[in-house]
This record gives C-alpha cells, structure tokens and sequence, in this order.
C-alpha cells in the first residue's frame, strides 16, 4: 500500500526488513489577478523501512522546485508587456514514525498514525527556517471488496517568514479497483488556513495507479482548486517501488 498518489496517508505501514521508495513530479499552475505561477516540483522523495510490525521509519524529501512568475504590465494602446522572474531551490527534508494502531472491525475504521518533522535544510525561499512538528491522524474503511474509504485529519505548526502558525488539514478520499492491477481515487483535501494570515484552501483530486509487478507501482493524478486562495491546477506522475534485505 502506498502514502502516494493522493494527499491522503494510508493506514498501512511497510513490514520489518522492508523498504518502500516512492516518487514522482508534480505541476502546478496558478493566476491572481496579473500574476501567474508555474512550479515544477521533483523527486518528491519518501523513504519508508519497516521497523517493526505495525511501525516504520519515514525520510522525505519534495526535492527542487523550478518556479516561473510572469506579470503582465499594462502600457500605452491597451496592450500589455510581461515580466518573467524565475527561481529553484531545495525543500527542506522530513522525517518520522507511521504507527498502526487497530485494524478495522464492525463499523470500527482501521486507524494510524504519523508524527513527523522537517528540518531546515532547504534553500532560502524554500525553507521555512525552523523545525515543524506535524501529527496525522489516518483512518481507513473497506467499503465492499472494490470500493474504500479513507482520510486524514493533520494539526502541525509551520513556519513562514519567522512567523509559527497553527495549521490543520483534513482529507477523505474514496479508492475504487477497477481492474486486478489498476485502481482509481477521488479526493477531498484542504489547509485551514492555507498558510500565515491566509484563508482556508480547498482542492478535489483524482488519479489512478497502476500495478506494473508485485514491487513496483506507475500513477498519475490531477486536482483542481476549489476557491481563490487555491492554486488553479496541479498533476503529476510518480512511483512507488518495495524491496527486501
């Protein structure tokens, strides 16, 4: 089971003496008012190596941004004249537990879950400067042998411009298996607030995955935002890859 495509963290956890690496690279695009941003995010690195049962160790790292900002200046018979600035930089890196707590029973979900942290290891403008602690609360529930549910609900305390704010986020997400080794999602996630002094943001996302061995999974998603403070548009591919020692 992998924590990637969707926002959504699974309630699975890697077993003892084995490694998940995921990965992928993600678009985004976003306007606002006579600004537009395009950002190309790569690797999206995360590591997980199972622990124990029901416990693994996870490494991220979202890798190089390569961000382009164009604004359109208005000049004389209504035409107007673009200004591009472009900028890259390195995320900061993460790491953390994922726990199991209790598998699903009755009308019971399974539950887990992760506490994490970033250092700050980024580049300027991409880092925020501090350590900040993040807790995730997942659930998932079989709805039939096709059909599944599944979300998180987060609380972390990120920084942004030497300014700590409080920061929840939630998702649920609805998983469907359309084929023996393809699967599809659609999902509900949003920040609140989105980032220090902003308003809430809201997106809906879909995707699939594709089973290509038994160790080594192919995926594609696409969202949209739901409100101004959103970004537009965002998609992605990725991977997901286990191996044992």
């Amino acid at each position: 089971m992998t924590d990637r495509p969707d926002f959504t963290e699974s309630t699975e956890t890697v077993s003892p003496r084995w490694f998940q690496l995921e990965g992928g690279y993600t678009f985004t695009y976003d306007r606002e008012d006579d600004q537009r941003r395009r950002e190309h995010a790569a690797p999206e690195l995360l590591l997980r190596a199972g622990l124990a049962e029901r416990v693994e160790l996870r490494l991220g790292w979202a890798g190089y941004a390569w961000t382009e900002l164009h604004e359109d200046a208005a000049r004389g018979g209504g035409r107007t004249r673009g200004r591009e600035d472009w900028s890259q930089g390195a995320a900061d890196v993460s790491f953390g537990l994922k726990v199991k707590l209790v598998d699903q029973a009755g009308l019971r979900p399974d539950f887990g879950v992760i506490v994490q942290a970033t250092a700050p290891s980024g580049s300027p403008g991409y880092s925020s400067g501090d350590v900040d602690p993040e807790v995730k609360l997942l659930w998932a529930y079989e709805l039939t042998e096709r059909f599944s549910l599944a979300g998180n609900v987060n609380l972390g305390v990120p920084t942004e411009e030497a300014h700590r704010f409080v920061q929840s986020s939630a998702s649920v997400s609805l998983g469907m298996s359309v084929a023996e080794r393809i699967g599809a999602y659609a999902e509900y996630f949003g920040f609140y607030p989105n980032a220090h002094g902003s308003d809430c943001a809201h997106y809906l996302n879909g995707g699939m995955t594709f089973l290509i061995t038994e160790d080594f999974q192919l995926d594609v998603r696409a969202g949209l935002g739901l409100n101004e403070e959103a970004d537009d548009f965002f998609t992605g591919v990725g991977f997901a890859w286990r191996f044992g020692t």
